[in-house]
């Protein structure tokens, strides 16, 4: 059984526990697809699709919904996922009706509380470093393990197995709110010269191409959806904003996370 897992990733929480999942369900053979760098994922040699993304604003990213919008699933198994900081909101139950729309069959779904990763929360004291706790282990590791028997059982027979989960009702009653919001509290961005190094990485980690390297980089605000990559990504801590400069910064998933999110078990 082959499997393709598209993901979106801000600063490598999601991208880890992806690799986490893609490890744990021995019986498909996982390709990993970063939305970002690949674009438009072709998923028509793929048995199962999963679709990760992080709670943004307590919903889905925008560039997830604009690939997933691309698709046609026709019919074919998927699973959704996301990583959430503090509050996930109605991040799930959005992600798994996007690939409901599009054609998708979605037979697993779970969410996983992770380190906060939104300079305003850290800043704020909500940083959950030690995010997933244990009892949010145990849970992943259900999820990963259910996941690996419907593989188990698609090799056997060829076929779509039932749904591996139950939707509750409060999930569609959480909050989720405008994606403006995140780029007012952002605000306007700002450039030290003095301490960048031109290297760029803010440029290639902007997911909405919303910074361009003019010898320096240049943001164009009308394209920013507040994201935080780009002021969480800088090597030199050179970006900022009126409020925000050189403090609160997730560049990188921690060691914690990093050590409960190996692959080699």
């Amino acid at each position: 059984m082959k499997g393709l897992i598209c993901y979106y990733s801000g600063t490598g929480n999601t991208k880890l526990a992806c690799s986490y999942i893609a490890a744990g369900v021995k019986n498909c053979t996982w390709t990993m697809h970063d939305l970002v760098k690949d674009g438009v994922p072709d998923i028509d040699n793929y048995d199962i699709v999963g679709f990760a993304a992080w709670a943004d604003f307590f919903g889905v990213p925008k560039i997830m919904k604009k690939y997933i919008g691309r698709l046609n699933g026709k019919g074919k198994p998927a699973f959704v996922f996301n990583t959430y900081g503090n509050l996930n909101g109605r991040t799930l139950v959005m992600l798994k009706s996007l690939a409901a729309r599009r054609g998708f069959k979605v037979v697993a779904q779970h969410a996983l509380h992770t380190p906060e990763n939104v300079p305003i929360l850290i800043m704020a004291g909500m940083t959950r470093e030690d995010a997933p706790y244990p009892a949010e282990m145990v849970n992943f590791n259900d999820f990963i393990g259910k996941l690996n028997v419907w593989c188990g059982e698609f090799n056997r027979t060829g076929k779509p197995g039932a749904k591996i989960y139950k939707t509750k009702i409060s999930d569609f009653f959480k909050i989720a709110f405008p994606r403006t919001l995140s780029k007012y509290f952002m605000g306007k961005k700002f450039l030290d010269k003095e301490t960048c190094t031109k290297c760029g990485l803010c440029e290639k980690v902007c997911p909405y191409e919303a910074i361009k390297l003019d010898d320096y980089p240049v943001f164009d605000e009308r394209k920013c959806n507040g994201c935080w990559a780009c002021y969480n990504r800088c090597p030199q801590k050179s970006i900022h904003t009126k409020k925000y400069k050189g403090v609160g910064h997730y560049q990188a998933p921690n060691d914690k996370v990093r050590q409960k999110l190996k692959t080699d078990r």
